[in-house]
């Protein structure tokens, strides 16, 4: 049997992976990616012994050698554990899952594999078991088919690929003629499983009977129990919603049926996946979609085979290898040295020749020393040289000013006089003036300072340093003390 589904929900799905597969213990049902469609095949066993042959079989047939593949265990081929959650880390409490289930199963705890995340209790733990047998068998026969296993899950997990996240839901799904299971999610993550014994294939038939209105009412009462028991542990977000997905029944007239029964909305899932006419075949495609992105893995990263690099094959290949490469490496020296010797020999010639003639260019060159006598006489000459530069440089820098005489200063001072300031002593040296004097206050004497810029000799005039101070008679005393031309330059 093979179906196409068209689905835009497969944009969603990890690209990492090409085909998910989904056991069961009369079935395999694989979900492949083909472009922009999914290509669902099964296959009936007798038994799970035929699952290598089968794998293998459709790995071949879809031309999957290669590929990466999801595997999702279905019922039956697992245990759902709700344990204590021990304090422990995450790498710490993987390795110890196996003790901390190992009273609670009938497996060793070498030979068995779980995972699993909190519950909807911070304090419990929802654990999932299955047997390190049963897992290296399906990993062995996707191997032998060219393929590697990405990762393993389990049935109850990945129906949550059919609810939503902002809401609370109860999925109600049977396989062939088993039990029902009742499975709820919150938030897209599992919080509770329980399962339905007694109830017969089908749930609703044409024409109905008063026997299966019976059964419906005893069901519906079964799962009125648990949606007020889920009531009351989701006070804040309580189910909303029934999904069906019942094999060998009809899902539309089972849920308009429960409908009637039931306080809360129930639904079939067919109309939203219609061409999933299974239950197995929506477990492969949900597990197809979820990918890395599944709450549980059972093939770990610690499960799966480690490449052992120091084997003594590698060792004699790496070995092997070796001693080829030096003897390429040899081979290509010992070439490379015959090319050269040619070479060599003409570049010996050549450092004779030039050796002899750097022998006469020295002895030429001893006939051209210059005299030390006249060395330092051109010493002597240089430094005189440069004594009579210096002495131009000074005469060049000699201030002008000293042969114009001071009048035209003196004038413009006495122009700028302020009654306010009474100078007591003037000292001019080329562009440097110095000056004493008395003032009223101290901010005179800054203000007298300002009205030099009218005058075009003081305007020149460069002061370093103002002291205000007072005498012996209480008197406010200045000192102007102009900057110096050697100082400024």
């Amino acid at each position: 049997m093979v179906q196409r589904v068209f689905s835009s929900f497969l944009l969603r799905k990890n690209p990492s992976l090409n085909a998910a597969i989904s056991l069961f213990s009369d079935a395999v049902v694989i979900a492949v990616e083909n472009e922009a469609d999914v290509i669902v095949d099964s296959v009936s066993i007798t038994s799970t012994s035929e699952w290598p042959s089968v794998i293998e079989r459709l790995i071949a047939k879809h031309q999957l050698t290669g590929s990466q593949l999801a595997v999702v265990l279905g019922q039956g081929l697992y245990q759902s554990l709700l344990i204590d959650k021990p304090e422990l880390s995450g790498d710490e409490l993987t390795l110890a899952l196996p003790y901390l289930v190992k009273d609670l199963v009938n497996e060793a705890p070498e030979d068995i594999v779980a995972d699993g995340f909190s519950s909807l209790h911070n304090d419990r733990l929802q654990v999932f078991v299955s047997t390190r047998q049963q897992l290296n068998k399906i990993v062995s026969a996707c191997q032998t088919g060219g393929c590697t296993v990405g990762c393993m899950t389990v049935e109850s997990v990945v129906w949550s690929e059919f609810t939503v996240e902002n809401r609370s839901q109860l999925v109600v799904h049977r396989y062939g003629n088993g039990n029902l299971q009742l499975t709820a999610f919150s938030q897209n993550k599992l919080f509770f499983q329980r399962q339905l014994r007694g109830f017969d294939v089908p749930l609703v038939s044409e024409p109905s009977s008063d026997i299966q209105a019976l059964q419906l009412d005893s069901l519906a009462l079964e799962l009125q129990r648990s949606l007020d028991f889920l009531s009351a542990k989701l006070r804040d977000d309580p189910i909303s919603q029934l999904l069906i997905s019942c094999d060998n029944d009809n899902n539309q007239q089972l849920a308009l049926a429960l409908n009637e029964r039931l306080t809360v909305m129930v639904q079939a899932v067919e109309p939203s996946l219609s061409l999933l006419t299974s239950t197995g075949t929506r477990v492969a495609w949900a597990g197809l979609k979820q990918g890395f992105s599944s709450a549980i893995n059972l093939y770990s990263q610690h499960l799966q085979p480690k490449r052992q690099w120091l084997s003594l094959n590698n060792m004699v290949a790496s070995w092997l290898i070796l001693v080829v490469l030096i003897g390429v490496i040899s081979g290509v020296y010992s070439f490379k040295s015959r090319q050269l010797v040619p070479q060599l020999v003409t570049n010996k010639a050549q450092l004779t020749t030039a050796q002899s003639q750097l022998t006469l260019t020295q002895k030429q060159l001893l006939l051209h020393i210059v005299s030390p006598i006249k060395q330092q006489r051109i010493s002597a000459l240089e430094q005189e040289v440069i004594a009579k530069q210096s002495t131009l440089e000074a005469v060049a820098t000699h201030d002008a000013s000293l042969m114009v005489g001071y009048g035209q200063v003196l004038t413009q001072l006495a122009t700028a006089a302020s009654n306010n300031i009474a100078i007591e002593r003037i000292l001019i040296s080329g562009n440097a003036m110095d000056l004493n004097g008395v003032a009223r206050s101290p901010d005179v004497v800054p203000r007298w300072l300002g009205t030099f810029n009218r005058y075009s000799t003081l305007a020149d005039r460069r002061f370093q340093l103002l002291d205000i101070g007072r005498n012996d008679s209480n008197q406010i005393t200045f000192i102007l003390q102009a900057q110096r031309i050697q100082e400024a330059n």
